[in-house]
């Protein structure tokens, strides 16, 4: 297999670049993005040096797709390219262009050169707010409420999806993750938040919240969303078009918690500002059902306590300290 990733330096992307490498199986790994992976992820795969390509490439440009789709005869597509956060709004003829338009280059290139397999980024943003729902797990097959210009592309891509599919015969699967998290993790703020709250008591660093860190979300850690990609883009088809990934409800305190289990002295800090968000009555959804996941492919999430040490060594890897281990 010979696979590329677009958005391959992001948080997502490069969790998954690093799961593909690792895959007996999978000769070849080419991620595509704007910007450059760090020297330090570019350490971390050495021993992989003759399976893994990095080019320069733009998803809004359909040329910088299908030259890197030649060069490397790619046979599967993994599209983790998208604009999230502040640069929505404050620049939002970018996020069209990489959220819409490269979502449509990609799927467009993929039938050009006969890539039947792809795994693209849908987002839980489709489902609109928990408060749509009940108190209840969304799933799947729940009617789509989506709201903002974000969620609307990631809807948008879920249909042309569809259209791909009957029209030429290619098998695609859409991801919904949740609010994904992880060493290096920066946008939105809520995603920085629960980032930072594990990668700085990591390196002995403190970190202090105005809000009280209660509000409850439903959270993917960025490795997790990788192994489960991996997953799929190594099957020929997915029972179904689109599957949730996230777990069950915890807070920034929850996580402060898990990260204390390794590290009791980490200097962790809120303040008693409530934060109105899902968890709280209003936005995203806060409890999300993976069940599909689970009985399609046998996959699911790892506990919160698992995935907090695997975050912590990460960061610490990055900073040269060694790993720490469960107590």
């Amino acid at each position: 297999m010979h696979i590329l990733v677009l958005g391959g330096t992001g948080l997502f992307g490069q969790a998954t670049v690093r799961y593909l490498l690792e895959d007996a199986e999978i000769s070849q790994v080419v991620s595509l993005d704007v910007t450059p992976p760090k020297e330090t992820f570019l350490k971390s795969v050495e021993k992989f040096a003759g399976k893994f390509h990095f080019v320069r490439g733009d998803v809004s440009q359909i040329e910088d797709i299908l030259k890197v789709m030649k060069q490397y005869a790619v046979d599967r597509l993994i599209n983790w390219a998208f604009i999230l956060g502040d640069a929505v709004n404050t620049d939002p003829r970018l996020a069209v262009r990489v959220n819409a338009l490269g979502m449509s280059n990609a799927f467009e290139a993929a039938r050009i050169m006969g890539v039947s397999r792809v795994i693209f980024a849908s987002s839980e943003t489709v489902y609109g707010n928990q408060s749509d729902y009940g108190d209840r797990d969304v799933t799947e097959d729940d009617r789509l409420y989506p709201s903002h210009s974000y969620a609307l592309c990631k809807r948008f891509a879920e249909i042309q999806a569809d259209q791909y599919t009957g029209l030429y015969g290619m098998s695609f699967t859409g991801l919904r993750p949740t609010i994904g998290y992880g060493h290096g993790g920066r946008s939105p703020f809520i995603v920085k938040a629960f980032s930072d709250i594990v990668s700085l008591p990591a390196v002995g660093k403190p970190i202090s919240f105005d809000i009280d860190g209660t509000a409850l979300f439903s959270l993917v850690y960025a490795e997790e969303l990788a192994r489960f990609s991996r997953m799929l883009v190594k099957a020929p088809s997915s029972p179904h078009p689109v599957y949730n990934i996230g777990g069950p409800p915890q807070s920034l305190l929850d996580v402060a918690g898990a990260v204390r289990q390794y590290i009791p002295e980490a200097r962790i800090a809120f303040g008693k500002e409530p934060m109105a968000g899902p968890g709280k009555g209003s936005l995203l959804p806060w409890k999300v059902s993976c069940a599909r996941a689970r009985e399609d492919f046998g996959f699911s999430l790892k506990p919160l306590e698992e995935v907090v040490l695997m975050h912590i060594n990460a960061a610490r890897q990055e900073a040269g300290l060694e790993p720490l281990s469960r107590r």
